[in-house]
């Protein structure tokens, strides 16, 4: 049987071949009409379209690079992932993950980046670039797109949610509970950048001063620099004992993100502690862990965050400005189990 070409295609569509091309390319100026009679063509023949005599073609390579700390598989990475990828294989793209364990991989990255430019786009996930990087990207034909970074200096758009002001609103809800001695709780740290998740705790100490919190009235247990993953007894331990010996013991909890949460909760009930009658614990994500374990926590949607930047790429690889370039996307409350008033505010 002879090997099915892209003119057979045009011909049972009905079509020029440069139709056709544009069509499974997936570029615009096709009428959506024309495009689905295109590809039903192609389906009923069978016809793959060469993504390299595509890229030869047009001058773009149909591939996306990720930049992601440390991991692919943890809650946001992986579901921020899924986002980016949804919305870019539906047009042909190539979504190229690059896990950055160590600032040497960073480093290996933009080396190799100007003078292979063998991308039609990269997008950074959650953390920040010095200046002598977002130098690097400034000067690259290719647009550059952040998703939940800590600022959006340096990129062409980017779509994040406001961690500032997100935290700000559990230390509001704990203030209207009564409680009137809080602590933040920083999660261990296993990355060398600089994340998003960082502005949170500068968010919860700004909303602290905004509502008259002294500062005897408020603990912060800064992060601990570490490798491997974070997460065992030990840990959580030294964390409910700097609460425990605390001059006075807090009885509203921020943490920085849900799987902290859930731990430290375990471990505090382990101690005794009651939950949320004598203490009441917020974490940030709403994570499986949080609806799992009853956890009060901030709502975020990392996949469509992931659409949200996938999309603002897409716009700049084709040229156009998005309509709205530096997306902010919503966060939201979640009460469940662990939080009440305080008891000295209980009628």
């Amino acid at each position: 049987m002879a090997r099915t070409t892209i003119s057979n295609v045009a011909e049972e569509a009905g079509v020029s071949v440069s139709t056709v091309s544009r069509a499974l390319r997936g570029l615009d100026k096709v009428n959506p009409d024309t495009r689905k009679r295109v590809e039903a063509a192609a389906e009923r023949l069978n016809f793959s379209f060469s993504k390299s005599a595509s890229s030869l073609a047009s001058g773009k390579t149909m591939k996306v690079a990720v930049l992601l700390p440390n991991e692919i598989s943890s809650w946001f990475n992986s579901h921020a992932f899924e986002g980016i990828y949804e919305v870019l294989s539906k047009q042909g793209y190539d979504v190229i993950p690059n896990v950055m364990w160590e600032q040497r991989d960073l480093d290996r990255f933009f080396k190799a980046l100007p003078n292979n430019q063998n991308v039609d786009a990269v997008i950074v996930v959650s953390f920040d670039l010095d200046d002598d990087k977002k130098r690097i990207l400034s000067e690259l034909t290719v647009p550059v797109i952040g998703l939940n970074n800590p600022s959006d200096e340096g990129f062409d758009a980017s779509a994040r949610i406001d961690d500032f002001a997100a935290m700000r609103s559990a230390v509001r809800l704990l203030h209207s509970l009564g409680h009137r001695n809080l602590a933040y709780i920083e999660q261990p740290v296993t990355s060398p950048f600089t994340c998003s998740a960082e502005a949170r705790v500068n968010g919860f100490r700004a909303a602290v001063r905004e509502v008259g919190y002294r500062d005897e009235d408020v603990l912060v247990i800064p992060s601990v620099k570490r490798s491997g993953v974070p997460g065992g007894q030990e840990e959580y331990s030294g964390i409910a004992a700097q609460l425990l010996s605390a001059p006075v013991r807090p009885t509203g909890i921020c943490v920085e993100h849900d799987g902290c949460a859930a731990a430290l909760v375990k471990e505090l009930r382990r101690l005794g502690w009651d939950i949320p009658g004598e203490v009441s614990v917020i974490g940030f994500d709403d994570s499986d862990i949080a609806d799992i374990t009853g956890l009060t926590t901030i709502h975020q949607d990392p996949v469509e965050t992931g659409r949200q930047a996938a999309m603002r790429a897409l716009s700049l690889m084709r040229g156009e400005c998005p309509e709205t370039p530096y997306g902010v996307m919503p966060t939201s409350m979640v009460l469940r189990d662990t939080t009440g008033p305080a008891a000295e505010s209980e009628a």
